[in-house]
């Protein structure tokens, strides 16, 4: 499994630099994260030249909406995050789609999107509304040789198995987030990988813990700190034959969060041997 981080890119101009931080950190791959208002492909280009230079590879770009409306709670999350909410659909799907042709012009296979909370009941009428959004998005996607990984978290594992069950492509896969099935409340990252291990095609590799107060998502931790069995994790990974990216996500700033992250690649790389 190839060791990576988050790159975040709020300015082309910094492309180099932040790849070659993340060569100098002894990393291998990253996600991309970068959400500007337009996306165009000179600037696709240039990170191209940038990861290149500093020989990372890109496992998948994260594409978050253009709109900082989502508020990311276990309450008002439910009416303001994702593709479900009709308020927002329209645009955030446009931008995704936008988001994926810039993927494709990066030259990687693969997109990363916060859905949102996918309705238990599958007869609802949320639910049919995620259904429309995903098909839609999975067949623009489809048509550039683009999958679709589902980050993990807003809702129960069997739930996000039968999305993608009940779309039936066959490029809908998941971001497993071991510590945001914890922090949303909606189960234990081992008992997942059981229900959907097996459309696992990423990694984030980030901590936390259950939440206690019925509004709030659980803390994030450094990883080890938490609640994430990750001997267990990547066993049962290895042995479904996932040999992907472990991608560390710390959800600070500043010098502790590069510390926390050289921590967490250390922890992996030493779990990895023990298995």
């Amino acid at each position: 499994m190839k060791l990576g981080t988050l790159v975040r890119i709020t300015d082309i101009s910094e492309s180099n630099e932040k790849f070659e931080t993340l060569k100098a950190l002894g990393f291998e791959s990253c996600q991309l994260v970068y959400k500007p208002k337009e996306y165009i492909k000179q600037d696709a280009e240039s990170i191209r030249a940038a990861a290149d230079q500093a020989g990372i590879e890109i496992s998948a770009q994260f594409c978050g909406y253009y709109d900082t409306d989502t508020i990311w709670d276990i309450y008002y999350g439910y009416t303001t995050a994702g593709l479900n909410i009709e308020a927002y659909r329209s645009e955030r799907l446009k931008y995704v789609c936008e988001a994926a042709k810039f993927a494709s012009w990066l030259g990687i296979s693969d997109i990363v999107v916060h859905a949102g909370f996918i309705p238990n009941n599958p007869f609802s009428p949320e639910y049919t509304g995620m259904l429309g959004s995903i098909e839609l998005l999975s067949r623009h996607c489809a048509g550039m040789g683009m999958n679709i990984l589902f980050e993990t978290g807003g809702e129960a594992p069997i739930t996000l198995l039968r999305l993608i069950e009940d779309i039936g492509r066959d490029n809908l896969y998941i971001n497993f987030d071991p510590a945001n099935i914890l922090m949303y409340g909606y189960g234990n990252p081992v008992d997942a990988l059981n229900v959907f291990g097996k459309y696992v095609r990423n990694i984030h590799g980030k901590d936390g813990m259950l939440p206690t107060k019925p509004r709030e998502l659980g803390s994030e931790t450094p990883v080890g700190k938490g609640m994430v069995d990750f001997p267990t994790v990547f066993r049962i990974l290895k042995d479904l034959g996932y040999d992907r990216h472990i991608i560390i996500e710390r959800e600070i700033t500043g010098a502790q969060q590069t510390k926390d992250i050289i921590a967490a690649k250390e922890y992996f790389e030493a779990v990895l041997r023990s298995i």
